[in-house]
């Protein structure tokens, strides 16, 4: 999956230092900053070590900061979240995403969705997930359009339905989302509400093969053999 809970690259602007460095050179605001801003980074594996080369507690200390001078900022709130998260604080980062969230922030809501439905810092409850993922996708937000697409095809949280699994995953797949291109790509195999078509099926597979999505490109391999 495309999975790296922080975004290291600008920490290598300045190649004549080392990292840690660079790092103690930013600002906490600026620090903060490079915390992922896309959560669909919460793996249900194991997505939680830190970076390689970078303090996790450091973050954390950034984000708190950037919290309290911008408290009304609800990026620095989630990246707080975030940053918990990545130190495997998960009951602190479900404070922080359900702060984020009951004030309407997107992606804090799909991460306390993410959350909820894994049982992580909170008791598990699929019901709990889907109705974050239902307001954070409604909004727009990507990736909990295609987890929600996921929750309609299993039944967890809600009553099981194909026709609303096609409508979010394909609103995510069509967007760029690698997981819901491959889930797509079952949907359309499966012939899951949707006619059989193994063209629609190889068409999607492909869209996020290219993305690195592994399953996609062992289906494909499935396929062809």
């Amino acid at each position: 999956m495309q999975k790296s809970l922080l975004v290291i690259g600008l920490l290598f602007c300045l190649p004549s230092l080392p990292a840690q460095a660079q790092i103690r050179a930013w600002t906490q605001v600026q620090l903060c900053g490079l915390v992922a801003s896309d959560d669909n980074l919460l793996d249900e594996i194991d997505d939680s070590a830190p970076q390689e080369g970078v303090d996790a507690q450091m973050m954390i200390e950034a984000c708190q900061q950037a919290v309290s001078k911008h408290p009304n900022e609800q990026r620095y709130v989630y990246q707080l979240a975030q940053a918990f998260y990545n130190n495997e604080d998960y009951a602190q980062a479900y404070t922080y995403f359900r702060q984020s969230a009951e004030q309407g922030y997107a992606p804090a809501q799909h991460g306390l969705g993410k959350l909820y439905r894994m049982g992580r810092g909170v008791a598990q409850s699929d019901t709990e997930a889907v109705k974050w993922f239902l307001s954070a996708a409604k909004q727009g937000d990507l990736y909990a359009q295609s987890d929600l697409g996921g929750m309609y095809s299993e039944g967890r949280g809600v009553a099981q339905s194909y026709e609303q699994a096609l409508r979010w995953t394909s609103l995510a797949a069509e967007r760029g989302d690698s997981y819901a291109q491959f889930n797509l790509g079952l949907i359309y195999e499966m012939g899951r509400g949707v006619t059989p078509s193994y063209t629609k099926a190889v068409e999607w597979y492909q869209k996020s093969a290219y993305q690195g999505n592994t399953a996609a490109q062992y289906q494909l391999q499935y396929i062809h053999r």
